[in-house]
């Protein structure tokens, strides 16, 4: 710790901290670090009204700004736009802005952009800010030497004395006792052109912030730190080099006025006067004319005459004129300067929006599938559902008439019992809809492929990588085997059987369907695992009740007819003859309209989910293509944006009156 801030350190913690410590005592002390720490000679009280609590440091980041009163409207307003409109905005710009808005006389920033070699510019701000009644001063001798080998820019501000800075890695400041630049309250940036893009479309606004690089690393890389001016001034090497800029003179949708950028030429008077017509857009000048003009005013001032011609001929009051308008500063009224660049940000931005509105309504109207398509699609579908109700119909008159659902009559379940599970389950995989299932996926996939189905669903007929495991067959030989799965031992049976509200491939269900259409597949596996199973559990219950009515029946006949003596055989034989047509007769009836009810459930089951799957893809093919649809909060954030800026356009109006 250095000696005089460990004195400070030192005296902080022995006396109360509502005292002043007077610096020169602490200056005593710090003298000899090994001289025993003494108390000052003489304390200041802390005033009543400056006590900590109250003060704000300027470091401070929360310190509250003290904004003139005419400006605070405004000032909020162009802060919402940095809030809510950052992205359709330049933040250095507003930043600048904010920052003008903080006083009555804030400081105009000035960009002089040239080319690689900075020689020419610092040559023409000279010529522009000295003054031809004082002899050559000390500062614009120190201009001109000044050495542009290490890139920075160059910062000029006023000072009383001359003086420069070169701690910060960004730029230099050069502080000149310049009377422009002190009644004006300018700061001219000094910088060269050639990193700068020029075409039409962001040169204006490049011009307006240009770059300052500076290095992030030692591997050599540099970022770019955006250094915002309030007017911007291009000086052309030469006559070739004027065509890229013919676009920065003229006002166009970029809302940057030919006030705010000015491009000049230096090249001989002779040149120049020939080629007035296409450089009307740019401020033709003579800078050796300019020099010679002040260099001969200071030799004598008897030579006005002839300053004034040459100093008229060489076109820099043009440019000094333009270098000072605006910087006027009145109580309650904001600077020119600052309200153009305001009227600059606010244009900016409703440009940006109304690109990005109108980008969006091209992506819209570029994603909108014609109408021909659809009308062959819904043909196409027509086409599908007639023939699958056609199948579902003849298909299933088949079956239930073939041999295999014969042999699932009442009176063969005695022993095809076991049969029914596999007969059933046969039917639905053979015979239940195989056509319509791969007609509607081959037409779903002509769907997919016309751009009708939405972004936000898949195609239901797609397998998931997820769901199948890896082939035990594709490893190769002398390879480890993976350890075995308690899934693969124990199946599962924790989940129920998928249902056909509930499945995420259904049209209705309290749950958010991940795709709005049936698959015929999966209610096909839904009938498998819901219509299969009681049907067998049926044949079994209906087999076991008919024989154990006939075994009991018949063993109370024999018991009758031992037990009693006078019971003939024919007696106890018609008990048992009962009992067994009782039981037989309620075995068919059962099991007759258990078969009518499985055939009216697959045929109504057949019929449902093909009318599903019809109206789904025709909903589809209806609502699909309409173009993507603009996510809510961005709508929502572009109209908050164009809000803001219309509230500064407001309150840049009501100023103006």
């Amino acid at each position: 710790m250095p000696p005089i801030a460990a004195n400070n350190y030192l005296i902080s913690c022995l006396w109360p901290k509502s005292v002043y410590v007077c610096p020169s005592c602490c200056l005593r002390n710090a003298i000899n670090p090994l001289r025993k720490a003494k108390r000052p000679a003489h304390r200041v009280p802390v005033p009543a009204q400056r006590r900590a609590s109250t003060i704000a440091s300027v470091t401070a980041v929360n310190a509250k700004k003290d904004i003139p009163h005419a400006f605070h409207p405004l000032y909020e307003a162009l802060a919402a736009v940095q809030r809510e409109a950052a992205v359709y905005s330049n933040l250095s710009q507003i930043q600048l802005a904010l920052r003008g808005l903080e006083s009555e006389n804030a400081i105009t920033r000035i960009a002089v952009l040239g080319g690689p070699d900075g020689t020419k510019t610092r040559r023409l701000v000279k010529a522009l800010l000295a003054d031809p009644l004082l002899p050559e001063q000390e500062w614009e001798k120190h201009l001109l030497s000044l050495d542009d080998s290490d890139g920075r820019a160059l910062l000029l501000r006023y000072g009383d004395q001359l003086a420069i800075d070169r701690s910060h890695p960004l730029v230099r400041t050069l502080f000149l006792p310049s009377l422009t630049l002190q009644t004006h309250n300018l700061e001219i940036l000094l910088q060269a052109a050639s990193s700068q893009t020029e075409d039409e479309g962001s040169g204006k606004q490049m011009y307006l912030t240009p770059g300052l690089e500076t290095p992030t690393s030692a591997t050599g890389r540099f970022s770019t730190v955006m250094y915002p001016v309030h007017k911007a001034l291009v000086v052309a090497q030469g006559l070739d080099t004027v065509r890229p800029l013919l676009a920065l003179g003229s006002t166009g949708k970029s809302g940057v006025g030919e006030d705010m950028i000015t491009v000049v030429v230096d090249s001989p008077w002779d040149n120049l006067s020939s080629a007035e017509s296409p450089l009307r857009p740019i401020t033709p000048i003579s800078l050796q004319r300019a020099e010679e003009a002040i260099a001969t005013f200071r030799q004598s001032l008897d030579n006005s005459f002839h300053y004034e011609h040459a100093w008229f001929e060489s076109g820099l009051p043009k440019l000094s004129t333009w270098l000072t308008e605006g910087t006027e500063a009145l109580p309650s009224i904001v600077k020119p300067t600052i309200r153009r660049l305001i009227e600059t940000l606010a244009a900016n931005a409703e440009q940006a929006l109304e690109q990005e509105e109108s980008a969006q309504l091209q992506k819209q109207a570029s994603s909108v599938i014609p109408t021909s398509t659809r009308d062959t699609l819904n043909h196409y579908l027509a086409n599908w559902a007639e023939t699958a109700h056609t199948e579902l119909r003849d298909g299933l008159d088949i079956v239930f008439n073939g041999k295999n659902w014969r042999k699932m009559v009442w009176w063969k379940l005695f022993w095809r019992v076991d049969d029914v599970s596999y007969i059933l389950s046969d039917t639905l995989r053979q015979s239940w809809l195989l056509d319509a299932d791969r007609g509607i996926i081959y037409l779903a996939g002509r769907i997919e492929q016309a751009g009708l189905l939405p972004s936000r669903l898949t195609n239901p007929y797609q397998i998931s990588s997820t769901d199948t495991r890896p082939d035990p067959r594709a490893r190769s030989f002398g390879t480890i085997p993976p350890p075995p799965r308690l899934s693969d031992l124990i199946p599962s049976t924790a989940s129920p059987a998928p249902s056909p509200t509930t499945h995420p491939l259904s049209l209705a269900g309290e749950h958010t369907p991940a795709h709005p259409i049936r698959s015929i597949s999966h209610m096909r596996l839904y009938l498998l695992a819901t219509a299969v199973p009681p049907m067998q559990s049926l044949a079994n219950r209906l087999l076991m009740h008919c024989l154990s009515t006939t075994f009991l029946t018949s063993s109370l006949s024999a018991l009758l007819y031992v037990s009693i003596s006078t019971t003939s055989i024919y007696e106890a034989g018609g008990i048992a003859a009962v009992g067994a047509v009782v039981a037989l007769r309620r075995l068919q009836k059962k099991w007759e309209e258990a078969r009518e009810r499985w055939v009216v459930l697959l045929r109504e089951e057949g019929r449902r989910v093909l009318r599903r799957v019809e109206d789904g893809w025709r909903g589809v093919v209806r609502d699909g293509g309409m173009g993507d649809v603009e996510d809510e909060g961005e709508r929502d954030g572009r109209e908050k944006a164009r809000r803001v800026v219309r509230e500064v356009r407001e309150r840049l109006d009501e100023m103006a009156r």
